[in-house]
């Protein structure tokens, strides 16, 4: 399957259609949807100067094409083509039996002490997704905590980071202390987030705010508090 594709560094540039190489494409880590991205949460703290930031594992596969092409699939006016090659639609490499072809973690919470560029710790987006830990191919294996293919959602409070698993992740909420990244507590909520979080006071009571959606949830704003 790989080897349809051109492999190569990290800013490994895209092919023409129909090159001399005789691939499909080259591929691109991490491709437009993958690293950090606009859904994900990245979150830093004033007080340690330590930054969390989601991330996900995921490659595209962009080729070129001549720009006039580009033009009339962006129904662009005739005779404007402004430069000779233009980026085609892509497609990455099909999955194996349904399963990712990059190791997991699939998707990741990363902390990074922004005074020294260290990174501290990661923990995986929630828990291994059903279709993964449910696998015919993977019934008998150990298989750790492989995350999520999401962009985690994430705000900081004084001692806490607080996540849910993002577009497509399960409806779930979770708190990891924001020291270590250990797992204190989870908390289901009515559908998945599909941006960041957002935390308040009122009348001396703290909220967290988040906009869920999705899986016949219309989008939607809930409050949480504790009692």
């Amino acid at each position: 399957m790989m080897a349809d594709y051109q492999m190569g560094p990290l800013f490994n540039p895209p092919l023409h259609r129909d090159n001399d190489l005789g691939k499909r494409s080259a591929l691109i880590c991490p491709g437009g949807n993958g690293g950090t991205n606009i859904p994900g949460g990245t979150v830093v703290d004033p007080e340690t100067g330590i930054l969390y930031t989601a991330s996900i594992k995921s490659c595209g596969s962009p080729f070129l094409v001549p720009g006039a092409e580009a033009d009339l699939q962006y129904e662009s006016p005739i005779g404007t083509t402004l430069m000779d090659w233009a980026s085609g639609a892509g497609a990455g490499p099909r999955r194996v039996q349904g399963l990712p072809y990059l190791k997991p973690p699939y998707g990741r919470i990363t902390a990074i002490d922004m005074n020294t560029g260290d990174h501290l710790w990661f923990i995986p987006n929630g828990d291994t997704p059903d279709n993964v830990a449910n696998h015919p191919a993977l019934q008998g294996l150990d298989i750790p905590n492989t995350g999520n293919t999401t962009h985690a959602t994430a705000l900081l409070t004084k001692t806490l980071l607080i996540y849910a698993e993002g577009r497509g992740g399960r409806s779930l909420l979770y708190a990891n202390d924001k020291a270590t990244g250990e797992r204190l507590g989870t908390v289901e909520i009515p559908a998945p987030t599909n941006t960041a979080l957002m935390t308040y006071m009122h009348d001396g009571k703290q909220y967290i705010v988040l906009p869920v959606g999705g899986r016949g949830y219309s989008g939607s704003l809930v409050a949480m508090a504790l009692p």
